[in-house]
């Protein structure tokens, strides 16, 4: 899958004269590509990755919510069948390997068709950055970070592409207004260069101002988007979440979107998540790690440039005498105990996501289905339908990890709880357990496992008498 997106992606998005810094670019790309997924919401990874724990919101708080599941489940691409003629493709598998007591986990698969050739006036862009130029974006290099992360996205941009700039600290300015990239693209890279830090944060008038320019070209042909680069800690201006949120929402409806990126380890990462998924954008954060600096912004561009279809959503529903008994991740819609619905961020190519829940069966009518409803010149749909059986041990030989990785996720939620509540002795007991239960799988040396195996590695176990929330 890397090899068949390497060379359309540096080709595209890198347009380099000189040769000796096209090379570098393209090995950077490379190694990105093949280690995490493009297109999808990683902020959870990538934050906890960065900061683990000490992760707070800006009331020095940690908050569980920080953990988001379903990020640490599709971070990888997975192995489901890919679309080669329709855009979207879903999967079925399962597994009576793992629970046992008439249970088993099922999990459904999303596969987007991996990208085509940009045609002239096909899939153009209409982006507005809005960034973050806060004081607290001066500590820790951040401001310096998300300018460099900007200019990438810049490069991968085409003449014909509009593109604006909006900064924020206590007031919002218009930096660079809505324009199409062409002959200023000079003009942008010095613009971002030249921006300094400033006062408080008013993310809700950034936003706004934002949202202004990206109006004035969001038309048939161009996907409209605005993207938040922000450490988050909103004090200044409309702090209230609940009416930035409403604010957002009227341009979301209006078909435009938002994804956000969080910076540094005291953002509000609650705002940020739900900001994205009202407007069905992506979530993400950038850290010190290079990798997510660089992957966060090709992930937005490409989504951008190969979005597949717009307020998707899925549907499972199992026969009667089956019962969800757990799932994982997401925000699911319970119908009822056999049937759930999920709304998820828009649809963008060569991606896979997946679906996973346990499952207790009663019956021997084993019909499942799976639909997929989007929107892309009218309403969409895609139907599955898999005839279960108890005798088949299992169908993906990827069940077992992608199982593994949810359950380590969910154990890591947990652990955020107790770690919240001051319950050190409920915190070290999660720790630990989830330790012994990677090792007894013994495939630590899987890169995705490992993933998740090193973040538990450096949560120390902490006595509860030298243990304090804001340290």
């Amino acid at each position: 899958m890397c090899f068949s997106n390497y060379n359309h992606i540096c080709s595209k998005f890198l347009k380099i004269n000189n040769m000796k810094k096209h090379v570098l670019v393209k090995a950077l790309f490379f190694s990105m590509l093949c280690s995490a997924q493009v297109g999808v919401s990683t902020g959870s990874v990538g934050m906890i990755k960065s900061n683990g724990l000490n992760s707070r919101n800006e009331m020095g708080e940690l908050n569980d919510r920080m953990i988001v599941v379903e990020d640490f489940m599709n971070y990888h691409k997975h192995h489901i069948s890919v679309p080669v003629y329709d855009k979207v493709q879903l999967s079925m598998d399962y597994s009576n390997s793992i629970f046992g007591n008439n249970e088993f986990l099922l999990q459904v698969g999303l596969a987007t068709q991996e990208r085509k050739e940009r045609k002239a006036g096909e899939n153009n862009v209409n982006a507005t950055i809005v960034l973050d130029r806060s004081g607290s974006m001066s500590s820790e290099n951040k401001l310096n970070t998300a300018k460099k992360a900007i200019k990438k996205f810049v490069e991968g941009l085409s003449d014909e592409d509009y593109f604006s700039l909006v900064c924020f600290d206590d007031e919002a300015q218009v930096y660079i207004p809505a324009t199409v990239v062409g002959k200023n693209r000079t003009n942008i890279y010095s613009t971002i260069e030249n921006i300094t830090d400033g006062g408080s944060t008013n993310l809700n008038d950034g936003m706004m101002l934002g949202y202004n320019e990206t109006e004035k070209h969001n038309t048939k042909g161009y996907n409209s988007r605005l993207i938040i680069l922000t450490d988050g800690m909103t004090n200044s201006g409309e702090t209230d979440q609940e009416k930035i949120l409403l604010n957002s929402k009227n341009y979301n409806d209006k078909g435009i979107e938002i994804s956000t990126v969080g910076v540094g380890n005291s953002l509000d990462f609650d705002l940020l998540k739900k900001l994205a998924e009202n407007g069905r954008g992506s979530n993400h954060f950038v850290g010190s790690n290079e990798e997510d600096i660089q992957k966060v912004f090709v992930s937005e561009l490409q989504s951008l440039l190969f979005q597949v279809g717009k307020n998707p959503e899925v549907t499972i529903e199992l026969p009667e005498g089956m019962e969800i008994k757990e799932f994982y991740g997401y925000n699911p819609i319970f119908i009822a105990s056999n049937k759930v619905k999920v709304n998820i961020e828009n649809l963008n190519a060569g991606t896979t996501q997946i679906f996973l829940m346990k499952v207790k069966s009663n019956t021997t009518n084993e019909k499942i289905k799976a639909t997929l409803k989007y929107q892309n010149n009218g309403v969409q749909e895609t139907n599955i339908l898999t005839q279960y059986s108890s005798q088949n041990p299992s169908t993906n030989s990827e069940l077992s990890k992608n199982y593994q990785i949810a359950y380590m996720a969910t154990q890591l939620k947990v652990a955020a709880q107790e770690y919240q509540k001051n319950n050190m002795g409920n915190y070290n007991t999660t720790i630990r357990e989830i330790l012994n239960y990677i090792d007894a799988q013994g495939n630590t040396k899987d890169t995705d496992i490992n993933r998740l195996y090193s973040i538990f590695s450096k949560l120390k176990p902490v006595a509860s008498s030298s243990y304090s929330l804001i340290n």
